[in-house]
């Protein structure tokens, strides 16, 4: 985005309202889709030291699948944006202007992306899928009655525990 005229007059400010699809903007369980553009309204202010400060709304869809029992879930987002753009960056703090221009991409996967769920859920006390038949436990339950142990604990179910002193040893 072109910056000039902003960058001849200090103190000057430009409203903009962008829609822009931002393709990679995603985590391994959720997704921003590419052809969904993210909606930005911005404003754009000039300081005197030849950098500019973007700052507003991004606003977006995301889509994923319930961790637990599988159901496609979609949500909007809304987040604040505010970062400068300078001729001599500093790493981690502000975004490079290049040739009067300002490029948002790089500060739009960085708001975006920790933003989205890792573990997307469609409900806090969702209980997921029976292990066994793969019923939606969150509609009618299972019928299939199985109450599946996992066989690999079942050395440790034979240990009993007790609290009878005789059974623990004596500290050293």
């Amino acid at each position: 985005m072109n910056v000039a005229d902003l960058l001849r007059r200090p103190g000057s400010t430009r409203a903009v309202h962008l829609e822009v699809p931002v393709p990679g903007l995603e985590n391994p369980a959720t997704t921003v889709d590419a052809d969904q553009p993210l909606t930005l309204d911005l404003r754009l202010e000039s300081l005197v030291s030849a950098a500019i400060v973007a700052s507003g709304r991004v606003r977006g869809r995301w889509r994923a699948v319930c961790s637990r029992c599988l159901t496609p879930l979609e949500a909007d987002f809304d987040l604040a944006l505010r970062e400068v753009f300078e001729e001599d960056p500093i790493e981690d703090e502000t975004y490079p202007l290049r040739q009067d221009e300002i490029d948002l991409e790089q500060p739009l996967r960085d708001l975006v992306v920790p933003e989205l769920p890792l573990v997307p859920l469609c409900d806090e006390d969702c209980q997921g899928l029976c292990p066994s038949c793969g019923a939606n436990l969150n509609e009618d339950g299972c019928d299939c009655g199985s109450e599946l142990s996992d066989p690999r604990w079942d050395a440790l179910r034979a240990f009993a525990l007790t609290d009878d002193a005789e059974h623990h040893p004596e500290p050293n």
